[in-house]
């Protein structure tokens, strides 16, 4: 049996993510990599083919809408640009994977 701290980290961290499919997480992980100054908007995360195509990556945008992890909020000046926030859901996650990774950086 593997005991080492990084697999305890990997499982630890699956816990976090439960819930999730991948994409929604790499489409997360992307949102949360950007300048909080400089939100992103839809067209910029559908238009990043590492993460699939157009249409499965809107699909992923709107389920996390739905679950409430993104906000959506369109540009005053054309109501069909939209710009992608996390939500407090999704900044607590990052949170917690955070403390996460201190704690194993520690043992």
């Amino acid at each position: 049996m593997i005991s080492g701290s990084y697999y305890r980290f990997v499982i630890a961290s699956e816990k976090i993510w439960k819930g999730l499919p991948e994409r929604e997480r790499r489409v997360l992980i992307e949102i949360y990599g950007q300048d909080p100054q400089n939100p992103m908007r839809v067209m910029d995360i559908i238009l990043r083919s590492n993460l699939g195509s157009q249409a499965t990556i809107h699909a992923a945008l709107t389920n996390l809408q739905l679950s409430k992890h993104l906000k959506l909020t369109s540009y005053k000046n054309n109501g069909r640009t939209k710009f992608i926030t996390l939500s407090a859901k999704s900044t607590s996650l990052f949170k917690r994977l955070d403390q996460l990774i201190d704690t194993s950086i520690k043992l």
